[in-house]
């Protein structure tokens, strides 16, 4: 299966409830390695977001509009933020 399908596959589990790697693992029937990857990069991308679980375990969730522009607008900022640096190097 396609990344992209996976990381659908992913997100629509998340809209359900909460999940841990663990859980996601079992669930999609891949190894925790592969779902591992597949969360860095949504969230990186801003469409998931870690909380801590009432037992302490780190479990993903779907993000909101409102976090998902956050996320967008910081990414931004960060990459304004290295067109800046670039800039004073070359002075």
């Amino acid at each position: 299966m396609s990344t992209a399908k996976l990381k659908k596959d992913v997100i629509k589990h998340l809209q359900v409830k909460p999940l841990s790697l663990a859980e996601l693992a079992t669930v999609m029937e891949l190894k925790e390695k592969r779902v591992f990857r597949l969360l860095r990069s949504l969230f990186e991308g801003g469409e998931i977001a870690s909380l801590r679980g009432p037992d302490g375990a780190r479990k993903y969730r779907t993000t909101t509009a409102e976090e998902k522009e956050a996320a967008k607008k910081a990414n931004e900022g960060d990459a304004a933020e290295v067109d800046v640096e670039e800039d004073e190097e070359d002075e």
